[in-house]
């Protein structure tokens, strides 16, 4: 049985950064065990505006709810 403290619930979250020159995304669930995130999701191209790199980055991370289930969230990339 699983204790109120050891539960942390995975709430993907979406984080969008530059680099090499553009704009990119990613999304993060934190790790069950030990301390940090886990890379879920994230996109190869190079967005040339911040909001377009976030505007993708909305869209797959409601494509994750919708298609799986929090606990068993794979690694994917999108292009």
């Amino acid at each position: 049985m699983m204790t109120s403290q050891a539960y942390m619930p995975i709430a993907p979250v979406l984080h969008v950064f530059e680099q090499d020159g553009g704009w990119h995304w990613g999304i993060t669930i934190p790790r069950a065990r030990g301390s940090g995130f886990k890379l879920i999701a994230f996109s190869e191209r190079t967005f040339p505006v911040e909001n377009a790199a976030r505007t993708e980055g909305r869209q797959a991370l409601v494509n994750l709810a919708i298609a799986e289930p929090a606990s068993d969230l794979p690694s994917r990339h999108w292009g």
